[in-house]
């Protein structure tokens, strides 16, 4: 007859659980996943995504010319163009020789060279507000790009590294931020005015360019052609009593006929509102011959002056005598 044992009686505390080899393994699995990710996403936050990375990144994407990437390190938009021509000098040599600062805001101090020229200086940096990938908290550059400060002595269209830039209406002066590097500031091409180009070596602050407008020596030959072209017609026109010419018949004469015997000297000058005007600085001279009251010979030399404004249309100069 075989014994019944006695039941174990039940414990009044609870039992501890016991996992199974398989859920060991799983949760060794998931804890080294964790542990892994965890380790990775230190490593990038540390190594992509600091402030020495952002102005690394900032500097080799002016070293390529590239201004859509550069604009996504942080900063003012700079048109793209000034850093794609060939006049533009980026930044080589570039060292982060320290970043001060702690919490959201950053000082790296940073030197390069543009050509032979060594700035040094320093860009603010700030973290970003919102994550990147949802995981990390990335820099951007904060604070004003360097700048261009462009004056002239007259309202004239203005080119940097071949880019025009505007003014305000009435101001002669512009203010263009930048990406560090080199500019050539000058005047748009114009068959009339020049000025001597000037070299920015843009790189911390604000620079200044100044421009003297001045008139081109062959365009002074070209209205020299025209003023004398204008006035070979006036010798027919003169002889109609509508003639708007620098001289004129004021009483009868019959078989009227003009001569120049001098033509006038002109001087073309840049106005302060940016329009060429030609004077003459000393007078012209013209005879009017025929036949005055009662047959008598007229044989009469006057004096002439003249002025207008030169301008440019469609590419070439054009003289406009004034009425």
């Amino acid at each position: 007859m075989q014994t019944m044992q006695p039941a174990r009686p039940a414990s009044p505390f609870v039992e501890p659980w016991k996992a199974s080899p398989r859920t060991t393994l799983i949760t060794a699995l998931v804890i080294g996943v964790i542990v892994v990710i965890s380790a990775a996403s230190f490593v990038v936050q540390r190594l992509w995504f600091t402030p020495d990375s952002v102005v690394s990144g900032y500097f080799a994407a002016l070293a390529d010319r590239d201004a859509q990437q550069a604009q996504t390190y942080g900063g003012a938009d700079v048109p793209a163009g000034l850093i794609s021509s060939d006049k533009y000098v980026p930044p080589s040599k570039v060292t982060i020789d320290k970043i001060d600062g702690k919490s959201d805001d950053r000082t790296a101090k940073v030197s390069f060279l543009i050509g032979d020229n060594k700035l040094s200086g320093e860009v603010k940096l700030q973290r970003k507000s919102e994550l990147t990938w949802g995981l990390f908290r990335g820099w951007e550059l904060t604070g004003d790009r360097p700048a261009i400060d462009i004056t002239t002595t007259a309202p004239v269209a203005v080119q940097v590294n071949g880019q025009t830039v505007n003014a305000e209406e009435g101001d002669a002066s512009r203010h263009l931020e930048v990406f560090p590097g080199r500019y050539v500031v000058g005047l748009a091409d114009n068959p009339l005015i020049e000025s001597d180009p000037v070299t920015i070596d843009a790189g911390f602050g604000d620079s200044t360019a100044e421009l003297t407008p001045r008139i081109k020596a062959d365009a002074k030959a070209e209205v020299d052609a025209q003023v004398k072209a204008y006035l070979k017609g006036c010798l027919t026109a003169a002889t109609k009593p509508d003639s708007k010419c620098p001289f004129s018949i004021n009483y009868d004469v019959t078989r009227p006929a003009w001569r120049i015997d001098k033509y006038p000297a002109m001087e073309l000058r840049l106005a302060d509102d940016g329009n060429v005007v030609a004077e003459s600085t000393t007078d012209g001279q013209a005879t009017l011959t025929g036949l005055g009251y009662g047959g008598t010979p007229v044989n009469e030399p006057s004096s002439f002056t003249l002025a207008g404004t030169v301008t440019v249309e469609q590419g070439a100069i054009k003289f406009t005598p004034q009425s």
